[in-house]
């Protein structure tokens, strides 16, 4: 549970900058991850709101009272000297929101090759984005489900980016063809000749404090922007305990069609774990013009997880979560209901191989 702890706190900084490559004899190295999970909506959606409710879920699919394969992913990485490269593909519930297939099972959610010399790098391909505290992989959150933050946030981009780092601050600014890979209709991965530039910069002074800004803007006919910072840490209590912590702060904008839509959202994340227990909390606001909600409203969301390390590499998570909104985006489908409670349990395996 401890190397859990300390890969979500990283995961920020991390998620689009590869290793730096080292010598190497050229071997493979495997992944692999999977998540199933159940899910119990009190409101028990049907008809048009079942959709947004499933935002909520784990594996985002407006399915009530089901068993799900949230996530399984099968990815390969090497590198022989300064060299390196990725790929990984998805399959499950959640692979359509990392890729432009139109098969909607099947996604390849990164790759790509880098080359790095001393304190520089350039990636090319398809990669992680450097915007966000959560991830897609469940095993890579603490959480069963997602902040509200994080729906309007990319997954990956197809595109190229450099990298450059010093002692504790890496840097990063690329183009990319969009603001993420999956795009709809699904199939159509640039639908312009517009690109898009993406950045970061984080800094990690220690294990208990650090920071992580990024940003991407996109001035094409919907001037798509996006601000997001982080501030982040792992406690250490002695051998068997420990508190983490994130802070998050989110800022979309969109101009369809020549109007102008804003997204806010913050949101705290704070876990403890004593040896294989651990027990997380999530608080989210969300102030929506409606690019994530359907339409413009304020969300107030409260998360709390239990996870217990049954055996090496497997966690089984049990999370209770409330949501609150101004307006009447939840529900039974009669537009009612302005509050959404939902249980789910999760077993995620992500063995080292």
């Amino acid at each position: 549970m401890k190397k859990f702890a300390a890969l979500v706190v990283a995961t920020a900084v991390v998620s689009a900058a590869p290793a730096w490559a080292e010598d190497d004899d050229g071997s493979p190295q495997f992944t692999f991850g999977a998540s199933t999970s159940f899910v119990y909506d009190g409101n028990s959606p049907n008809g048009g709101t079942a959709a947004f409710n499933a935002l909520t879920y784990a594996n985002q699919e407006p399915r009530d009272e089901t068993f799900n394969i949230d996530l399984m992913q099968i990815g390969v990485s090497g590198q022989r000297g300064n060299a390196s490269y990725k790929a990984a593909v998805d399959f499950g519930d959640l692979a359509a929101l990392a890729d432009n297939s139109s098969d909607s099972d099947v996604s390849l959610q990164e790759a790509w090759v880098a080359y790095d010399r001393e304190h520089v790098g350039l990636t090319a391909g398809r990669f992680g984005t450097p915007i966000g505290y959560e991830v897609l992989e469940p095993w890579g959150n603490r959480h069963v489900s997602r902040s509200w933050g994080w729906q309007a946030q990319p997954i990956n981009h197809d595109g190229l980016i450099g990298r450059g780092n010093a002692d504790t601050i890496d840097v990063s600014i690329g183009v990319v063809n969009s603001f993420t890979v999956a795009s709809n209709p699904v199939g159509v991965n640039d639908t312009n000749d517009d690109k898009g530039i993406i950045g970061s910069f984080s800094a990690a002074p220690s294990d208990a404090l650090n920071f992580h800004f990024a940003g991407y803007v996109e001035n094409d006919g919907a001037e798509n922007q996006m601000v997001n910072a982080i501030v982040s840490g792992l406690l250490p209590f002695g051998e068997q305990y420990d508190l983490s912590y994130g802070v998050e702060g989110n800022w979309r904008k969109t101009k369809p069609g020549g109007g102008s839509n804003d997204f806010w959202n913050f949101t705290g994340y704070f876990g403890a774990n004593y040896g294989p227990t651990g027990l997380d909390l999530r608080v989210d606001y969300t102030d929506d013009d409606g690019i994530v909600t359907p339409i413009s409203t304020e969300l107030w969301s409260l998360t709390l997880t239990g996870s217990w390390a049954l055996v090496d590499s497997v966690d089984f998570r049990v999370e209770y979560r409330h949501d609150d909104a101004e307006d009447s985006v939840f529900g039974d489908g009669s537009g009612s209901d302005d509050t959404i409670n939902t249980v789910q349990v999760q077993l995620v395996w992500n063995p080292e191989l």
